[in-house]
């Protein structure tokens, strides 16, 4: 930040207080002339708020300094406006810097947001440097993309020149590869990652989708991942890989059985009951 604006930044000495008077005494100066007199004052916005300030920051700037016939304002015009910087034209901005592996879809993940990366980076560990406006992204300490961050309900963004050229995938991984995979699961599987292809703007957006539901295969078995790509077909047109997974953890695509009805048992006789026979028949009766 120093740097960005042309300055030094100097730490003041420990147990020094003199380093800090200056700006100690500017903070009460500010305190007293400049906000105690808008204590009584009633403010409805803050642009009003600003117009009171600068009016009262104006006053204590133009007052006679004591024991002198010049005020800061002059002092400052005499002796150090020749000496200024311009100010840079954006103010600066903070960065939050990360780090996160280029993915088969040539994109890098920060915040559920997906940046392109060339495609020569494929399977690299990059650093990601973002502030509130831009995102960028260095391999070695080199800066090999930037892009303007996404907010909001947007999610990929893309550089056609990242992407790699037509049937040179490194993964070996391509739309006729995805599709023939799914077709030995079934159909219905076939048409979930068709749909999930075309609805990409760019197709190897929906690679990490697709490597996804792959990996559902793995996990729960290629049956159950039909059924619940029947299932899901049956509800959307748009289906997507959040939806099959949970349809799968939550067990959707299991067929419950019904319950079978309890058969209607007879009480068992209480005691012991020997009938007539036991006492030597009928005649004895």
């Amino acid at each position: 930040m120093a740097t960005y604006y042309g300055t030094v930044i100097l730490p003041a000495r420990v147990r020094k207080p003199k380093d800090k008077s200056s700006v100690e005494n500017s903070v009460l100066i500010a305190s007293r002339q400049i906000l105690a007199r808008l204590r009584n004052i009633q403010i409805l916005s803050f642009s009003d708020l600003q117009d009171h300030i600068r009016t009262a920051l104006k006053r204590v700037n133009e007052a006679p300094l004591t024991g002198k016939s010049e005020s800061r304002w002059s002092s400052y015009l005499a002796e150090e406006k020749d000496y200024m910087l311009p100010l840079p034209e954006s103010p600066y901005e903070l960065a939050q810097w990360g780090k996160a592996k280029v993915q088969p879809n040539c994109h890098i993940a920060f915040q559920r947001k997906f940046y392109s990366v060339p495609f020569e980076h494929l399977g690299e560990d990059v650093d990601i440097r973002a502030t509130q406006s831009s995102v960028e992204i260095f391999y070695h300490h080199q800066r090999i993309a930037s892009h303007k961050r996404l907010w909001g309900k947007a999610n990929y963004a893309t550089i056609m020149e990242h992407m790699p050229p037509d049937k040179l995938f490194f993964a070996d991984w391509d739309r006729d590869r995805f599709l023939s995979w799914a077709e030995k699961t079934g159909s219905a599987t076939r048409g979930v990652i068709e749909a999930i292809l075309n609805r990409a703007i760019v197709e190897q957006q929906a690679y990490r989708s697709c490597f996804g539901v792959l990996n559902l295969q793995e996990k729960y078995g290629a049956e159950r991942l039909e059924r619940a790509s029947i299932l899901i077909l049956s509800r959307t047109s748009s289906p997507t890989y959040q939806q099959l997974k949970n349809i799968l953890e939550k067990d959707m695509d299991v067929t419950r059985q019904p319950k079978k009805k309890k058969t209607e048992q007879k009480p068992s006789p209480r005691g012991f009951q020997r009938g007539a026979s036991y006492f030597g028949g009928d005649d004895h009766a």
